[in-house]
């Protein structure tokens, strides 16, 4: 399952100072994966305190990081 950023996640990542390996760690290895709109998915992961979201897009079986973000 090839996993691939989009620029915009590039930008959110790096401007939000998350790894690209915890990225790819949640997209694999997900607490929770959540249904949203235009068939995306939210997947969760707990990295200590906080819990990191990845939105993802799978195209086939391509998956593309939308953002990523650790919930408040």
């Amino acid at each position: 399952m090839p996993i691939v950023f989009s620029e915009h996640a590039k930008k959110q990542l790096k401007e939000r100072n998350i790894s690209r390996e915890r990225t790819i760690e949640t997209v694999k290895s997900p607490d929770a994966i959540l249904a949203t709109f235009k068939d995306r998915r939210l997947r969760q992961r707990r990295f200590g305190g906080r819990i990191l979201e990845v939105v993802t897009v799978t195209e086939g079986s391509r998956i593309t990081i939308i953002t990523a973000y650790y919930l408040k």
